[in-house]
This record gives structure tokens, C-alpha cells and sequence, in this order.
């Protein structure tokens, strides 16, 4: 919500200030932002993600080939060539129609931004004639915007579930509106495939597994809402060729699964649903769909572009022999892109089957807008209504976090330090953190009594039905740290978090275990009282990413055309909208390590307050190009120099320069992405300030090619 404050017209200085309200995850405060009337602006346009677009070379590429092949058959035929680009983008797809010989070509885009940016683009490509119309194609009148139907339809209306972004309705609509009757479309068609899988890593991410202790007993077991809830339909996208090959198996054969036919004049459907016979090709338990598509961008077929993995990839033997770089890993050969991924769903109740061939059936449906799947032993007979969660976990935490309740070296470092700690003494815990099983499983190990602060509705309601359901007698939720007598704080004799908190993005926003230890300090915390973790730490790498960088780097030229006027605009958004420091799923994204880490910060939880002014410098250990530094936390549970006091959201395993690095699989790490111009730089020096009150942690990173900054 954002609230106009003040308007202020001064004699030489024209702006309007507004004040946005935003939660400080660090304090967890509400606080006004000053920001111009231009904020969202600038946000809309630094995360619009067309730049991630016009790096997919491989798009491109077969986009312009389509065209070419497409407009030289039209002409052949007689035939005047009018086309029409849906969602013009930077006006990139109609340039080349124009290039390729199209009589007239129109282009829609309802993003203003991008519409006024793409008339200068096409003004300064000498493609002015262009007819640029800045609404949304379903919006356009044959007549009044266009003066004809268009025989020829390009578009790039497509996203990971292939539907997602709308496609189905805006096709129908142009077909019935917007093109002649004998249009032709690029691109074509598209087909749908899905591969049955399971993955003891994936299963991690959809369910809510026992909690053992150190012994492998078990300490809590979910309650039967979560073992009898089917889950959420909603897709899981990931870079699906940078799954560990160890940690999934394939149970059959990539299957066609839908086909949409662009250019047909029958509208496509909204909703339909393919039961298909499916094959088990070895043992295992049916868990998971992989899902991705292809599309055929001409008529004839011809130029085709496959989103599939790596290892099912049609073209992975040719794109292998024709790599120029021979260091880059098979996972990384396809043509990387970030706008189209491909999916994982998690089937609601998986099946466990035994023999290589046995059958099963396979249930793919889709609405207007998204998919979801269902597997039966036997023929299913009815139709079947899309399935949600009904038990809070699926629609309370990210995969992210499901999977991280679940992941067992990490669960067993914190135990280690629980069983310690609640046998010891008597042991009266305060649990703070949204959802932390964990510290409620000190109560099943021994604790006199639990507090865990839920302020979170469901995620309480969760966490109580777990202690019911394990007869946990000793605990007690709390809504706020004020609910606490002065009897019962000054009984408390540890206060434990993982700590993880459901308003955070960057590992270091986690810090508000610190602002809420402040306030107990305010409430006369007893000073005895054993405090996990008792430090935290925020290291920095730098390093080279493969293709994660392409999300910020300009774009410059692209297919022959002058994109400068795109990156100007994205530079400026970027600057005024957007974090020197992004949160991103390092494990799906490869990266070099340039250096050893170094670390850059250091917090004291129990003196949390102390404003901190940190600066360094770190040496790249070997060549590359920097183009991005890599930040995590480290957790330290107790006052000991023991390795397995450590909790770390970052590397796996120690990091090696020249090497890529294992990222922790369950959070995201920080990155702040550098616009690398020169070759030979070979000193990152950094800065940071922290003011933990203000909730405010700031980096300044610069490359040199000495100690001395020029």
C-alpha cells in the first residue's frame, strides 16, 4: 500500500515525494520509505526480465530464421505480408519482419514503459514505419488501431508452464479478431512432454518427513493432515539439468503430453485432460512429473526449440559436438535461459511400484493457465478436480523451507546442540522463529518447558498440531514476546532459533533473531540465560558465473539491432529500484571460485546492538571474469571452535579456486552482480556497514587491478 504524503513544488526543483510502507525484515518494523512518484516505475522495469530474453541467443537465432523462411514462402505465393507482434518487447521480433521483407508490420505492448523504450529502439533501428500500438492485443480494433487483419502472427507470449502468461486466450482472440483466415503463425505449435520420476531430494521440498534424534528415534512424527494431504498443484520450477544425477531417477520415457496448435482456426481449448498409459522402465516410487516443452517456430518444423533437460534434450548430441568451450559441464551445453525453465510436480499420493514394465496410468490436466498431475494404479474413471493443500505446510512455506525442516545434516548439527543443552539442567526454552520444528522438539527431548513464539497464524496452527498430535504436554505458543510473565522470563534458561523467519529474503534478514533479543533485554532478560546461535558471520566469494550473470549484463547488440536505448533505461531503473545485493538459488545457477571466502562481518547475538564499519580486500587466487560475489551466513550454535557448531547457508564443501562450488540446495544465497568491462582486475576490495537498530546492512564492492583504488 502506498500513500501520498506530500507533493512539494519548489521554485527550481520539480518532484513529487511519496512515502511507501515496507516491513524492515531485520527489525521488523513497519517504516515509510521516501521514494520519487517514479518508484514502481523503475521496479516494473528493472524486473521486467526482457534482457534474460534477448541473451537466449538460441531464441533469437531460430525466431529470425522462422521469420525469414517464413515471410520468403509467403512471397513466393503472391502473397503481401502484414504482420503483427503481440508483447513487442523491445520491438525486436518486429524489426526482424521488417528485415525479412514484411509489407507492413504492426506491434502491441501494453507494458508502457517498454512501449515508449521500444519507439525509440525502433526509431533509432531505422524501423519507425513499424506501427507501434501501446495496449494489449485484446484490446486492439481492426479498423481504428490496425487498418487490416494481419496474415502473420509473431509472439512470445510463452513461460514456463508454456499457458502461464495467457497465451490460450490471447491466441483465440487474435484469431477471431486480429488475422486473416489463412494466417500463418510463428511460432506454430508447441508440444508438452512430462517424464515420471522420484527423487529423494525432491520429496524433500513437497512433505514433512519424521524428525529423528542422534540415535535415529524418532522425535515427531507429522500429524495425519499432513500424511493425508494431497499437496499443492502449483508447479515447482527449477533448472531441472543441475539436479545432482544422484539424486533423482527417471522412471520412463519423456512422454507427449499436449499439443497446441497455434494456427489453427479452432479455438484452443481451456481446459483438458489426457489419461495416458504409462510403463514403469525400473522399480521405484512414482513421485514426481518433470515437465517442459518444444516449439516448432515455422510450418514445415523446421526450426525447432526443445526447453527440455539436459539428458533428454533432441539436440544435446549436436549442441556437445559443436561446443566451443570444452571446460563447460554436460549439465551446460543446452542453451541456457531463465524465462523458460522447466517444472516439477509432486504427485498427491505417490505410488510404490515394484516390477520393470509394470503399468500405471497418468492423469495430465490443464486449466486457461497452469497444469497439475495425478497417477493411479488402475484406469481412473472420473474426471478429477485440481488438488490444494488442506494441512498449512504447502501454503505457508516455500519448497525452499519444506525441504530445509527436512534436511538431516543440518537438522542433526542443531539436535546435537539441543540434547546438550536440554539435559544439562533443567531447561526452561524460548523457541523464536516462524515455524521452527526443531525447538519444539526440545520439549520431546527433555526440556521442563517449551515457549515458541508463532505470531504466524498458520504456521502456528501448524506447529500446534504437530505438539498435539506427538502429546508434547510442556509447550506453550505465544502470539508476542509481551504474552511472557515476568515469572516466566526470568525462569528462562535458553533461547534457541534456527533461526528462520517467513519475511525473509536474504540469509542475513534472518537477523531479527538479534532485534528480538534486544527487546527481551528491555523486558529484564535474566543474563544467564544460554543463548543458539550465539554468532553469525557473513562471508563473501567472488566468482564466475556461467550464465546467471546475463540476468543483469547489457545487452548492447542483438541480432544486428541497436539495444542500447534498452539498457540505458533497465541501468537507470536498476539503479534507482533495485538491491546492490539479490537473493538467488546458487545450486541451480554454476559458478568458479576466484578466491577463498573471506569474511565480512561478525555479529555478537548477545551485545546485537553494536554498529558495525568493515572494509578489505581480497585477492583472486586465480583468472576469470568476476562477474559476481557470492554472500552467505554462518551460523555458530555454540561458543566453541568445533566445526559442528556450524551452520552454514552456503558452500557444502570447501570451496577450491578454479573449481565450482556445492551450494547449500534449501535457501538462497546472496549475490551482487558486477558489470565486469576489464579482464585483468585481480582485487576485490569491499566494505560494510552495519547499523542493526536501523535494520540496515550496506556493500560496496569495486574491482581493481591493485590494493590502491585508482
Amino acid at each position: 500500500m502506498q500513500k501520498v504524503l506530500q507533493r512539494l513544488t519548489l521554485k527550481n526543483i520539480r518532484f513529487m515525494a511519496s512515502f511507501s510502507q515496507v516491513i524492515n525484515p531485520m527489525t521488523g518494523q513497519n517504516t515509510w520509505q521516501e521514494r520519487g512518484d517514479d518508484y514502481d516505475y523503475h521496479q516494473e522495469v528493472a524486473n521486467a526480465g526482457f534482457g534474460d530474453m534477448l541473451h537466449d541467443w538460441e531464441r533469437n537465432q531460430k525466431y529470425d530464421a522462422a521469420l525469414r523462411k517464413t515471410i520468403a514462402d509467403m512471397r513466393r505465393a503472391g502473397k503481401q505480408v502484414h504482420v503483427l507482434d503481440i508483447g513487442t518487447g523491445t520491438g525486436i521480433l518486429a524489426m526482424m519482419a521488417l528485415r525479412a521483407g514484411a509489407d507492413t508490420v504492426t506491434a502491441c505492448e501494453a507494458f508502457m514503459p517498454m512501449a515508449n523504450c521500444a519507439a525509440r529502439i525502433l526509431a533509432a533501428n531505422d524501423a519507425g514505419n513499424v506501427r507501434l500500438i501501446r495496449k494489449r492485443s485484446t484490446d486492439i480494433i481492426v479498423g481504428v488501431d490496425m487498418p487490416h487483419k494481419a496474415n502473420l502472427l509473431v509472439a512470445e507470449l510463452l513461460d514456463t508452464e508454456l499457458i502461464g502468461e495467457g497465451a490460450i486466450g490471447i491466441y483465440n482472440h487474435a484469431h477471431d479478431e486480429l488475422l486473416t483466415e489463412d494466417a500463418l503463425c510463428i511460432p506454430a505449435r508447441a508440444t508438452c512432454y512430462a517424464q515420471v520420476a522420484q527423487s529423494p531430494l525432491a520429496s524433500q521440498w513437497n512433505s514433512l518427513k519424521i524428525l529423528p534424534n542422534l540415535d535415529g528415534d524418532i522425535l515427531l512424527r507429522p500429524p495425519a493432515q499432513l500424511l493425508q494431504c494431497s499437496g499443492e498443484a502449483a508447479l515447482h520450477d527449477v533448472q531441472l539439468s543441475q539436479l545432482p544425477p544422484n539424486l533423482f531417477q527417471v522412471l520412463s520415457e519423456p512422454v507427449q503430453i499436449f499439443h497446441f496448435d497455434f494456427q489453427r482456426k479452432q479455438p484452443l481449448e481451456r481446459k483438458r485432460e489426457n489419461v495416458l498409459r504409462m510403463q514403469l522402465s525400473r522399480p521405484g516410487s512414482v513421485e514426481l512429473v518433470f515437465y517442459w516443452w518444444q516449439i516448432e517456430l515455422d510450418d514445415n518444423g523446421e526450426q525447432m526449440l526443445s526447453c527440455a533437460p539436459y539428458w533428454a534434450h533432441p539436440e544435446l548430441e549436436k549442441l556437445s559436438t559443436n561446443r566451443k568451450d570444452t571446460q563447460r559441464p554436460l549439465a551446460n551445453i543446452v542453451p541456457w535461459r531463465d524465462h523458460w525453465m522447466q517444472a516439477i510436480y509432486y504427485i498427491p499420493k505417490p505410488l510404490h511400484m515394484h516390477d520393470v514394465g509394470e503399468e500405471f496410468w497418468l492423469r495430465c490436466s490443464h486449466d486457461e493457465y497452469s497444469l497439475w498431475f495425478d497417477a493411479y494404479k488402475n484406469k481412473p474413471e472420473k474426471p478429477a478436480r485440481r488438488h490444494s493443500c488442506s494441512c498449512d505446510l504447502h501454503m505457508t512455506y516455500t519448497r525452499n523451507r519444506i525441504g530445509q525442516l527436512n534436511q538431516s545434516i543440518r537438522n542433526k548439527r542443531y539436535l546435537a546442540y539441543l540434547e546438550q543443552a536440554v539435559q544439562a539442567k533443567p531447561a526452561h526454552v524460548l523457541v523464536m522463529g516462524d515455524g521452527c520444528l526443531l525447538g519444539l522438539a526440545s520439549a520431546a527431548l527433555g526440556a521442563t518447558i517449551v515457549h515458541c513464539l508463532e505470531p504466524h497464524r498458520f504456521s502456528r496452527r501448524l506447529l500446534e498440531s504437530v505438539a498435539k498430535h506427538n502429546q508434547l504436554k510442556n509447550v506453550k505458543f505465544l502470539d508476542n514476546l509481551k504474552q511472557l510473565e515476568p515469572k516466566e522470563l526470568n525462569t528462562i534458561t535458553h533461547i534457541f532459533a534456527e533461526p528462520y523467519f517467513l519475511n525473509a529474503i536474504l540469509p542475513w534478514d534472518n537477523f531479527y533473531f538479534g532485534t528480538l533479543l534486544l527487546q527481551l533485554q528491555q523486558l529484564n532478560l535474566p543474563a544467564t540465560v544460554e543463548i543458539s546461535p550465539c554468532a553469525a558471520r557473513i562471508f563473501a566469494l567472488p566468482v564466475e558465473f556461467l550464465d546467471l550473470h546475463k540476468i543483469r549484463a547489457p545487452i548492447g547488440s542483438c541480432e544486428g539491432f541497436d539495444l542500447r536505448l534498452f539498457d540505458d533505461m533497465v541501468q537507470r531503473s536498476a539503479e534507482q529500484a533495485l538491491s546492490l545485493v539479490e537473493a538467488q538459488p546458487l545450486w541451480e545457477y554454476p559458478c568458479r571460485a576466484l578466491a577463498q571466502p573471506q569474511q565480512l562481518l561478525s555479529v555478537n547475538f548477545s551485545n546485537f546492538g553494536v554498529e558495525q564499519n568493515n572494509q578489505g580486500s581480497i585477492k583472486l587466487a586465480v583468472k576469470g571474469s568476476c562477474n559476481g560475489i557470492a554472500l552467505w551466513v554462518d551460523w555458530q550454535l555454540a561458543p566453541n571452535d568445533s566445526p559442528k557448531s556450524i551452520v552454514s547457508t552456503g558452500p557444502l564443501e570447501p570451496v577450491e579456486p578454479g573449481q565450482y562450488i556445492k551450494w547449500d540446495m534449501f535457501v538462497r544465497q546472496g549475490v551482487h552482480f558486477i558489470n565486469q568491462t576489464k579482464t585483468e582486475q585481480n582485487y576485490l576490495d569491499w566494505s560494510i556497514t552495519f547499523r542493526p537498530l536501523l535494520g540496515e546492512l550496506n556493500f560496496n564492492f569495486s574491482l581493481h587491478t591493485n590494493r590502491e583504488k585508482s
